[in-house]
């Protein structure tokens, strides 16, 4: 004879529901939750591309087919400039190749620029800062020449020397649910999401100290 009374469910049989349930709320999220990175990636890369063809337009319309951008005095110092701020010289008034300030953010970093009004659409950019554009790029890749001006370098790069990537400050832009890597643009117009198996993403961006060899992907970018 059974002592359990008609009508009343235990809690053994309640938890075995509930876990149940969860299970199921688990197993259709999880494919969600991979789906919603991957299309964030993805939109990251596509933000890389859209940079690369606005170098590529910048050459052909501003360059003269062979300067790189040089934003000396548009940032945040007179006379130098960030990788950062090598990216949105793009978007400044003074070259206007890539209009869109949403190509500069990527829509894993949980950055805001404000509508584009962090990276100075008109004149120097006071708040220009590690908020504003959450790409690395080249620097250093142009100097002075003898009479005091601005020389862009434009060498024979290889295909596969990088031309920018995702940063790494403070939060990295991909790091989650063990997808933890970095999108990167080559000089090549093709960007690779590099997991961090491969690259170390917090160490990746602006080797320091004495030079190594091999040098790391990412050496010459910086935030």
């Amino acid at each position: 004879m059974s002592n359990r009374r008609d009508g009343k469910v235990t809690l053994a049989e309640l938890l075995t529901v509930v876990g149940i349930l969860l299970l199921l709320v688990w197993l259709v999220f999880l494919p969600l939750r991979r789906h919603a990175i991957e299309a964030r990636q993805a939109r990251c890369r596509q933000n890389l591309n859209q940079l690369s063809r606005g170098v590529a337009t910048y050459l052909n319309e501003c360059g003269d087919g062979r300067f790189l951008m040089y934003p000396l005095g548009q940032g945040r110092t007179a006379d130098d400039f960030t990788g950062a701020e090598w990216l949105a010289s793009l978007y400044w008034s003074w070259t206007q190749v890539i209009p869109d300030p949403g190509v500069f953010l990527c829509p894993n970093a949980g950055d805001g620029n404000s509508g584009g009004k962090d990276i100075g659409r008109y004149g120097p950019p006071p708040t220009f800062g590690s908020r504003t554009v959450s790409y690395a790029g080249l620097h250093h890749r142009s100097f002075i020449g003898p009479d005091g001006l601005p020389i862009a370098i434009h060498e024979d790069i290889p295909p596969i020397e990088p031309l920018a990537s995702d940063d790494t400050e403070g939060t990295l832009n991909h790091s989650d649910w063990g997808y933890s890597g970095m999108n990167v643009l080559f000089y090549d117009a093709h960007a690779e999401f590099i997991p961090s198996d491969r690259l170390d993403p917090r160490a990746a961006v602006g080797a320091t100290g004495p030079p190594v060899r091999p040098q790391p992907l990412l050496w010459r970018l910086r935030n």
